[in-house]
């Protein structure tokens, strides 16, 4: 299979992946550090890349371009679910009082796709674009429990275990224990594994085969989310879920077969 890869193409993203996670930008003998590419070979591909406005040069340091960033939000804005899900999360928030979102599978990760902020002036929240681990996140969890529990040990040695707050889960045991209480109660609590302030939940969102797809939820300072809150939260958060999949599959199946 690898003998039909293309290396420079390989390069390219992995020049995307790196500066996507580089807010600050990066020189080119730091991607040149990053990335162990020959100064050319890197050269040759941060040139082309400018020309075609998939990367920025300001002064020394490099950034995602205009055209990358227009380029991953029609990607999003485009995707049927992500479109029909945006009304369901308005009214998880507002059920909820606390900012929810859309999550997907990423490469390993999981990338937030959509917000609604929370009608509550004490709030935090993640943008669009935001990527997570999965061990520590709700939505991560989601996808570690419901897509991935029979590939768990390759995900965690691909992606190992951070430590982000003293309530992080780092032990595989521990984790598989958690991981099972999601598939028997149906959803994920970021118990302040992320952010020791933060609690976040999740529940799993699923195509009309049955495979998890996405994952709805909601993220809140823990002071305004307590723990007695998670039960009526999650029922907020599978009304949503069910919601999502009913306009997607079922209206979509209903639509074509009229």
């Amino acid at each position: 299979m690898e003998r039909y890869l293309i290396p420079s193409v390989n390069h390219a993203c992995q020049i995307f992946r790196t500066l996507a996670n580089a807010p600050e930008g990066m020189t080119m003998h730091e991607m040149e550090v990053a990335l162990e590419l020959p100064r050319t070979t890197l050269f040759r591909l941060l040139r082309t890349l400018c020309n075609e406005q998939m990367l920025e040069k300001r002064g020394k340091r490099y950034f995602c371009g205009t055209d990358l960033m227009k380029l991953g939000l029609h990607i999003i804005n485009s995707d049927r679910m992500h479109q029909l899900a945006i009304p369901h999360i308005q009214r998880l928030a507002l059920k909820s009082g606390h900012t929810a979102h859309l999550a997907v599978p990423n490469n390993g990760s999981i990338l937030i796709v959509e917000v609604v902020d929370s009608p509550n002036p004490l709030m935090v929240s993640k943008r669009p674009g935001v990527q997570a681990q999965l061990h520590c996140s709700a939505g991560g969890k989601v996808f570690l429990a419901f897509l991935y529990y029979d590939n768990l040990e390759l995900i965690l040695q691909e992606h190992p275990m951070e430590k982000h707050t003293e309530y992080t889960i780092t032990d595989t045991d521990k984790l598989r224990e958690e991981l099972k209480r999601v598939e028997a109660l149906g959803y994920a609590v970021d118990e302040r594994e992320y952010n020791k302030d933060v609690r976040c939940l999740a529940v799993p969102v699923r195509d009309n085969r049955g495979v998890v797809v996405a994952s709805v939820g909601v993220t809140a300072p823990a002071v305004t989310f307590p723990k007695s809150q998670i039960p009526a939260v999650a029922e907020f958060a599978k009304e949503a879920a069910r919601g999502i999949y009913r306009d997607t599959y079922q209206l979509s199946e209903k639509r074509l077969g009229a």
